[in-house]
């Protein structure tokens, strides 16, 4: 009979040589046992809700920009002679609307009176109405463009939010205003508030502080209603205040959360990720329940144990706890605890290690997924941020300079239509790996947008500063040869906007300059580069490179 199994029970060991000092400790280690595990889980939860909060915002914030971007283009290029022509001009906008249907109901032409001068797609009763009561009319009247407030819409009766830029002359004057209407509940626009989950019973919620609303929120019911009166919500008094963070508090339902609270850039708004704390802190519950049922078999247990032995018994799991315990006070790093016999305190150890390996990959995912684009594993914006932020720091301090240039592809929305998704995916990850292939080790590549990239270049000497040029040249070069996508050759170029910092800019000024350059550069013919005015410099008529 192999006997081994037997003799390597740590039950069986305390049964026969007597057992345990725990009595005397039991409810002082209960006590602190859980509290200390509450805390563990508090940390670890608000780290993971706060990053999804983040990637949530972030993503807001890009829809957002994207449609007031389109909203822009649309003021500068619409005609002026064509607000006195509604069939004209109403079939202007629907060749644009076809292009970039981003706002789902619609994009409106409203002259200074508030009469609906045009609308795309049309709405019943819409065109030749008058808004002219419309706060968010009356406001990019006055010339002031962006966000309007979410309410309830006139004439499609659905949750919008609405968008306006005013069209001025060129003397500044605002001779009609451009609104464009999303639903809030669109498809692909606030999904991920929608339909976003955590754990089993937790979501999101999308809150508009200045207007005292839930924009979006995971529960239907919620969507433009009030927010809590104050003294309600602590926690949610503090986040209308200004508070950005986590913590514990009760909803208006009576029902203790966790809550992360997170702001969406170039907004007012903010973003809650919130878990009741029951399911939240189940881990440290379960913890608790087992304490408490052998505790009384513990006490009975301890009393026949001899000291010695028990010391001797218990050393490496007394070892194993004190060293989890410097790791809990940050006293020591995180580390595997050591492994001393294959038995219960062994396997104990064991998955210990075990699950302090998954949550730490769990840590590391988390937060390269906060930094990197899924699709491409590049930089996303907020990384590229970051280091723009860097860069420019250094360049201040040692008088170099950085150098950004924005890419937006050519002829990639044709390859989506005609190939599907997959093969945008296949082409957008070679383009990738292509212009990776051009960059020096210090050089950043970011993707930005669906197929929009940022290439940062920082540390640039005066002699250096003409090399842009050359590597705008090699990234259009490197996307010249065809991309074979599901056995098709497909064509792809790029079209390029290049800003160099002058000596007090920031991050968003030097994108922005690249920004506008690359759209110089698509107007002029596309598959070029444009290098943008200094930010201090009169504005010197475009002079694209156009490749022969």
């Amino acid at each position: 009979m192999n006997l081994k199994p037997f003799g390597n029970s740590l039950l069986v060991r305390l049964v026969l040589f007597g057992l345990l000092l725990v009595i005397l400790g039991g409810g002082t280690r209960y006590y602190f046992q859980a509290r200390f595990l509450r805390e563990d889980l508090t940390e670890l939860v608000s780290s993971q809700q706060t990053a999804m909060a983040e990637a949530v915002a972030q993503d807001i914030d890009a829809r957002i920009q994207d449609r007031l971007r389109l909203l822009e283009r649309l003021a500068r290029t619409l005609p002026p002679a064509l607000l006195d022509q509604p069939d004209a001009l109403q079939a202007w906008l629907g060749e644009r609307y076809q292009l970039n249907p981003v706002f789902s109901l619609g994009v409106l032409v409203v002259d200074t009176h508030g009469r609906v001068l045009a609308d795309y797609p049309k709405v019943a009763g819409r065109a030749g109405s008058s808004i002219a009561n419309s706060p968010d009319f009356m406001r990019v009247a006055q010339g002031e463009g962006g966000l309007g407030r979410p309410r309830l819409g006139a004439f499609t009766r659905q949750s919008i939010l609405p968008m306006g830029m005013p069209l001025k002359t060129p003397d500044g004057r605002v001779r009609a205003v451009l609104l464009g209407i999303t639903a809030l509940g669109a498809p692909g626009f606030l999904d991920r508030i929608t339909h976003g989950r955590i754990g089993e019973t937790g979501g999101f919620l999308l809150i508009s502080p200045a207007d005292k609303l839930f924009i979006a929120a995971s529960d239907p019911d919620l969507v433009l209603k009030p927010t809590p009166a104050p003294g309600i919500n602590l926690l949610h008094d503090r986040a209308m205040a200004g508070f950005r963070g986590s913590g514990i508090t009760r909803n208006a339902k009576g029902v203790e959360e966790l809550s992360s609270i997170v702001s969406v850039p170039g907004t007012e708004w903010f973003v809650v990720a919130r878990m009741p704390t029951a399911e939240a802190f189940s881990p440290a519950r379960r913890a608790q329940d087992v304490v408490i049922r052998h505790s009384f078999t513990a006490m009975l247990l301890v009393f026949l144990v001899v000291g010695f032995m028990a010391r001797m018994m218990l050393g490496p799991l007394k070892h194993a706890a004190t060293l989890a315990d410097r790791m809990t006070h940050g006293e020591i790093p995180l580390r595997p605890l050591p492994v001393v016999r294959d038995d219960e305190v062994g396997r104990l150890t064991t998955a210990f290690n075990q699950l302090l390996d998954k949550l730490t990959r769990s840590k590391v995912k988390l937060e390269r997924m906060a930094h990197h684009d899924e699709l491409t594993g590049l930089p996303n914006r907020a990384l590229l941020a970051d280091r723009m932020r860097q860069g420019l720091a250094r360049a201040h301090r040692s008088g170099l300079r950085i150098a950004v240039l924005y890419l937006d592809l050519d002829g990639f929305k044709p390859i989506n239509d005609s190939l599907g998704h997959g093969a945008g995916d296949q082409a957008l990850v070679e383009v990738a790996r292509r212009l990776s292939g051009v960059l020096r080790q210090s050089d950043t590549l970011a993707r930005v947008g669906g197929d929009e990239f940022v290439l940062l270049v920082t540390d640039l000497t005066r002699d250096e500063e003409g090399n842009i040029a050359a590597l705008a040249s090699r990234c259009i070069d490197t996307l010249t040869p065809p991309l074979v996508l599901q056995g098709v050759s497909c064509s792809l170029g790029v079209s390029i906007g290049i800003a160099l910092n002058e000596a007090d800019d920031e991050p968003e000024a030097v994108l922005l300059a690249a920004d506008r350059a690359m759209y110089e550069a698509k107007e002029a013919g596309r598959g070029r580069y444009v290098t943008a005015p200094g930010p201090r410099m009169p504005q010197a008529p475009v002079r694209p490179f156009i490749r022969a």
